[in-house]
């Protein structure tokens, strides 16, 4: 770094909870629990999942953010579904984790280290008052997943949360909305109807697919609303940061547009924009979950992107593969599974947010991302 003062920030990092200790902080539904996605996070994480319990994922969660090489960390909170009525239903949520859980536990240990990444839902009664209380809390970003929580970013309560996240910081500055975007695997909505929530673009294939879906289909997008609402906040000052760039976890390629969406062109559309100066605001996009097998063929097009404009982080505990690995590394897990350590197949012996920060700067030599987001706070 040539900026002393510039730190190196996973700004993408889940927490989670289940319930025992703290159940007002967070949940894990009892389906999300007998699901694959949940024990592969439990084994990436080298978590034995008879001794799951709230204290125990703290302790965990520390032990990773406080042995990594990183400056600080992003935690991030996911508010429970609330209702078009503005109740809240954490029976609608399959995962939830409160922002206290972070500043109360998480930020008091590792007040160095820790930064909180709050998630207020857009149709909470109480939206400006939680806000500001987080901007409080020094809350560095707000978090959406909108097809998990149910969030319908073509509504006018979205219109007018975006709006009010463009000057609700600090001195008039904007709050980052972190928003996913694309396919979502990790934490699965109750509803499947929502799946659609999480889309920009609604193409000939989505249709299709969707039409095979029968009785499960998915809600249609209103996406000109949709970019109606993302232009105001812009047009206001709002800084949206796209997870994930918008692609596909699976798929690549043209067989890769009839598997599985992405939005990838709509993302590289809003940071054209954003650096040609349209908007009062800006539009970033983070590039977690990528040191995978199959985003890994995407780093070419993610490297034509408006250096400026990207973000590192890891979107723990997604996987993250040592895709660079040289051949005394493949030896050394070798000798490692023939005795009897299995898990060396897939999971990486170092600290798992290291592995991700190592092998995108591997990847992106040198690359603005790294500070980036200790510019953008």
């Amino acid at each position: 770094m040539d900026d002393p003062d510039l730190k190196i920030i996973d700004m993408h990092m889940h927490v989670g909870l289940l319930g025992d200790q703290w159940p007002d902080w967070g949940h894990f539904s009892d389906w999300y629990r007998r699901q694959i996605v949940y024990k592969l996070f439990l084994f990436y994480s080298r978590i034995d999942e008879k001794k799951v319990s709230d204290l125990y994922l703290r302790d965990m969660t520390i032990k990773t953010i406080d042995s990594c090489s990183l400056n600080k960390v992003v935690c991030l909170a996911l508010d429970p579904v609330y209702d078009t009525t503005g109740r809240r239903r954490t029976d609608l949520s399959n995962v939830w984790v409160d922002n206290d859980f972070i500043v109360k536990e998480l930020k008091k240990i590792l007040p160095e280290k820790v930064l909180l990444g709050a998630s207020v839902h857009p149709y909470d009664p109480q939206f400006l008052d939680r806000i500001k209380k987080y901007v409080d809390e020094e809350a560095v970003l707000i978090k959406w997943l909108p097809s998990a929580q149910m969030i319908d970013l073509a509504e006018e309560k979205t219109r007018d949360a975006m709006l009010s996240l463009a000057t609700i910081g600090h001195n008039g500055k904007p709050l980052p909305l972190l928003l996913h975007i694309g396919p979502e695997f990790a934490i699965p909505t109750t509803d499947q109807r929502t799946g659609s929530y999480d889309y920009l673009t609604w193409s000939w294939s989505d249709k299709l697919i969707n039409s095979m879906r029968g009785r499960k289909r998915w809600h249609r997008p209103k996406t000109h609303k949709i970019h109606e609402n993302l232009k105001a906040g812009l047009d206001e000052g709002l800084i949206i940061i796209f997870a994930h760039a918008g692609l596909p976890y699976f798929s690549s390629g043209i067989p890769g547009r009839f598997l599985e969406h992405s939005d990838f062109e709509t993302v590289e559309k809003y940071l054209d924009l954003t650096k040609k100066g349209v908007f009062k605001g800006k539009c970033y996009t983070d590039i977690s979950a990528f040191c995978t097998p199959f985003r890994y063929k995407f780093f070419s097009k993610v490297k034509k992107l408006p250096p400026e404009l990207l973000l590192f982080g890891s979107d723990f505990p997604t996987p993250a593969f040592e895709l660079s690995a040289d051949l005394n590394e493949l030896i050394n897990d070798f000798k490692a599974v023939l005795k009897g350590q299995l898990y060396r197949i897939v999971v990486p012996e170092d600290n798992l947010l290291d592995v991700n920060y190592r092998e995108l700067e591997k990847a992106f030599p040198g690359h603005p991302m790294f500070t980036n987001f200790s510019k953008l706070i």
